[in-house]
C-alpha cells in the first residue's frame, strides 16, 4: 500500500487542489484511493462536492471521543475520502501526541494492497508530524517562482529529520504558465537540481480548477477535457511508476 504526503515547499500553492486532482485520476485509471484531509482548514472535502456547511471528520470525531472513521465518504464513482472536520474551539485530539497513531491506524484498516493514500498535509504541528511518519512518499509542489529554488535545501533537511530518504522525495509543479518567461526558466533550474525526482511535466495554471471548486464537482466531471485534468491524469502514471518503485527517468 502506497501512502502519499502531499505538501507545499510553502503555504498557498495548492497542495488541496493536487490532492484532489490526483485521487480523482487514479479513480478513473481504476485505481482505489483513499484522500485524507490533515489541514485544519478543512477544504479537502470541497473538492468532492460535500456541503458547504458539513463539520463532520475524522479530527472532529476523536475530539468528541467518537470512532474517527465513521467520518469517511464515497463519492458515486468510488473514491473514498476523509474530512479534517471543523474545530469550533480549536481543541486538539490527544492521541496526536503519539507521532505514530496515523501509521497505525492507516495499516488497521481493511484496503486493497494496491490503494494509494493520499495525505493531505499542513505546512505545521502535530498532523504534519503524523503525515510525515505515515507515508512511504512525499510529493512536495512548488510554485514557479525563482523561491522554490532557495526553500529546496531548509525543506529537504526538515523531511530527513522526519525520516524521509531523498528518494522517496517528489516534486511537482503546479499553476506553471507556459507563456511567462520567468516560470520557463524556474522549470529549467528545477530540473537541474532534481532531475528525475521532479514530475516530467507540469500542472498548468487552469481556470478550470478554480471554477470546478466553484461548482463543487471534482475536476474531470466539470471539464474533463481540460488541460489541468490532463495534467492529474500525467502526474498520477508517473507517480504510479515511482511509487511502485519503478524506472526513475521520464
Amino acid at each position: 500500500m502506497s501512502i502519499l504526503s502531499v505538501t507545499g515547499a510553502k503555504g498557498g500553492v495548492g497542495c488541496t487542489a493536487v490532492v484532489a486532482g490526483l485521487a480523482g485520476a487514479w479513480s478513473r485509471q481504476k485505481k482505489a484511493v483513499l484522500a485524507f484531509d490533515l489541514c485544519r482548514q478543512n477544504l479537502l472535502r470541497l473538492h468532492f462536492g460535500l456541503d458547504w456547511h458539513e463539520r463532520d471528520g475524522w479530527h472532529a470525531r476523536l475530539v468528541a471521543g467518537r470512532d474517527w472513521s465513521g467520518a469517511a465518504w464515497r463519492t458515486p464513482d468510488g473514491l473514498s475520502f476523509v474530512p479534517h472536520g471543523s474545530l469550533r474551539d480549536g481543541a486538539a485530539a490527544e492521541v496526536l501526541n503519539n507521532p505514530h497513531w496515523l501509521a497505525a491506524e492507516l495499516a488497521s484498516l481493511a484496503l486493497p494492497s494496491d490503494c494509494r493514500l493520499l495525505l493531505d498535509t499542513p505546512q505545521a504541528g502535530r498532523e504534519r508530524a503524523q503525515a510525515l511518519a505515515a507515508a512511504t512518499h512525499v510529493l512536495v509542489v512548488l510554485p514557479p517562482e525563482p523561491l522554490s529554488c532557495g526553500l529546496i535545501e531548509p525543506l529537504e533537511a526538515e523531511l530527513s529529520a522526519h525520516g524521509v530518504a531523498q528518494e522517496k522525495l517528489l516534486y511537482v509543479l503546479n499553476r506553471f504558465d507556459p507563456t511567462r518567461q520567468l516560470d520557463r526558466d524556474v522549470e529549467l533550474l528545477l530540473r537541474e537540481m532534481l532531475a528525475t525526482r521532479l514530475a516530467p511535466l507540469p500542472v498548468h495554471r487552469d481556470e478550470a480548477v478554480r471554477e470546478a471548486l466553484a461548482m463543487q464537482q471534482q475536476l474531470a466531471d466539470y471539464a474533463a477535457h481540460s488541460q489541468a485534468c490532463d495534467d492529474f491524469n500525467q502526474l498520477a502514471t508517473w507517480l504510479s511508476i515511482r511509487l511502485n518503485g519503478g524506472a526513475k527517468g521520464r
